[in-house]
């Protein structure tokens, strides 16, 4: 497994103020109410302006729910898609970019229960989230399947196509998944300074032998 390039500085920010949104935006809505939480009140919280929240996310509810696909970072997708590793490196790369696009923030082992408690007081809210969430893995897919074709991978058809990327994004979210697992059962073993990226490089590093061996 290839070492993972540290984080930057401006990458780093980025998760942070996204997170802290998203956790602002369920802590006005539990404390106060959905109609009563604004955009307003919720940049404030985060000592951020209106105009930086909607760097982040497009409405008040998609703060609230934590998914927006109209963010993902263009560089992030570029050096993806664009990489110089070749197909050996496939499966790697992939789950790195999973989980860049679809972890916000942190996998803080209290947001769980906290969206389970929003969600059961509002549960309009949960289609929302599954709609969110599905339109963000096609465009992973999407982007996935530009990988694919750059390394000059061919299909028989177009449906063949977005279903082989659409297996290879959901196939390459598993160690994303197994780290959030982890967290949940062993909050502890998350690090002050490198937060979770440990926990997710080890469930990366047992995804690939697992897949070795197969």
């Amino acid at each position: 497994m290839r070492e993972s390039e540290p984080e930057s500085l401006r990458a780093k920010k980025a998760r942070q103020t996204r997170h802290a949104l998203h956790d602002a935006a369920i802590t006005r809505v539990l404390d106060e109410g959905l109609e009563c939480a604004t955009v307003a009140n919720i940049a404030a919280d985060v000592g951020v302006s209106t105009r930086t929240f909607f760097n982040y996310y497009a409405t008040k509810e998609d703060a609230i729910v934590g998914l927006d696909e109209s963010n993902i970072d263009a560089k992030l997708v570029d050096d993806y898609v664009h990489s110089d590793s070749g197909v050996e490196n496939l499966a790697e790369d992939t789950a790195r970019f999973v989980r860049e696009v679809l972890l916000m923030g942190s996998m803080d082992p209290s947001l769980p229960a906290r969206r389970r408690k929003l969600f059961a007081r509002y549960p309009e809210l949960v289609s929302k989230r599954f709609d969110r969430a599905e339109a963000l893995e096609e465009l992973v897919a999407e982007h996935v399947l530009a990988r694919l074709r750059f390394l000059g991978q061919e299909f028989s058809t177009e449906e063949s196509a977005w279903r082989s990327a659409r297996m290879l994004t959901q196939l390459c979210r598993v160690p994303l998944n197994h780290a959030g697992q982890t967290v949940k059962r062993s909050p502890e073993r998350i690090d002050e300074k490198t937060g979770t990226q440990p926990l997710f490089e080890e469930s990366l590093g047992l995804f690939l032998k697992v897949l070795d061996r197969l």
